[in-house]
């Protein structure tokens, strides 16, 4: 992702993530552009997304494949963003490929502790997760939010210890109206434009009530997808009301029927491939 690419994907693009997952993911991001930071790859466990998972990438261990989601999600990242400890998707999507042509691995555990991430190539991988021909479970110590329980839902069978969060089902987009700011400044940005909706969002530009409906409508539209995703993947026991972005402890996360149990640590998962 160039860098171009990847500004318009935290600042202007719907997300499917945790309010302080895209705090601080912004925070980073404004953070080196401001100081001129070059965008290097930092040691793994030392960047801000991370994590609560056993294993850095892949390692198949007595036949499962073990595969990290332990970061916030994205696709096409730079190397920064993952010395960051982001997760690519398709990286992901490359290991569950080659977990499943495999004839040696049985099946493939999930290892997830991740705020969610971007929308572009969440749906894609859960549909991928979702075809894999071999069981494969999701595991958590830490947060399985938003994006990440996209993912975690195309799973056979989701499972985190007690202390887990679980949750944030929804999708958010925020947009940044300075036009005031700008004219307390002295400043007007006259935005010469062909389109209803061109230059929605444009700096210096105010939202009108048209405009925020057809934001809207794009949130309202992954929305959609994203909980019927989750209601044909968990059933009718995960109710509206749960998919509010709230987040839950793993005890109400399985009343309410986002988890299928709460387990003391990851080998109590790996015995369901036994």
């Amino acid at each position: 992702m160039k860098l171009q690419h990847l500004i318009q994907q935290v600042f202007y693009e719907p997300s499917l993530i945790t309010g302080d997952g895209h705090a601080a993911i912004r925070q980073l991001l404004e953070h080196r552009l401001a100081e001129g930071e070059a965008f290097e790859i930092r040691e793994p466990g030392q960047g801000i997304c991370g994590a609560k998972v056993e294993v850095e990438e892949m390692e198949i261990i007595d036949g499962i494949a073990h595969i990290p989601i332990g970061g916030a999600i994205g696709q096409k990242l730079k190397p920064f963003q993952r010395g960051e400890g982001a997760v690519d998707v398709l990286e992901v999507t490359e290991e569950l490929d080659l977990a499943e042509a495999d004839d040696e691995v049985r099946g493939a555990l999930i290892d997830m502790d991740s705020p969610g991430g971007m929308f572009s190539g969440t749906p894609e991988l859960a549909t991928r997760i979702e075809a894999f021909d071999k069981p494969i479970y999701c595991f958590s110590r830490g947060t399985i939010a938003s994006g990440a329980y996209w993912l975690a839902a195309a799973c056979d069978g989701i499972f985190t210890t007690r202390s887990s969060m679980v949750g944030s089902i929804g999708v958010v987009l925020p947009v940044l109206d300075d036009s005031a700011a700008m004219a307390a400044k002295g400043l007007r940005v006259i935005l010469v434009k062909a389109g209803k909706f061109k230059g929605t969002g444009f700096s210096g530009q105010s939202i009108s009530e048209s405009q925020q409906e057809y934001l809207q409508r794009r949130v309202n539209e992954m929305y959609q997808m994203f909980t019927s995703f989750v209601r044909d993947m968990r059933g009718a026991d995960v109710s509206e009301e749960t998919m509010q972005g709230q987040m839950f402890l793993a005890a109400e996360a399985v009343d309410r029927g986002l988890i299928d149990g709460i387990v003391k640590d990851k080998d109590e998962v790996l015995e369901l491939f036994d």
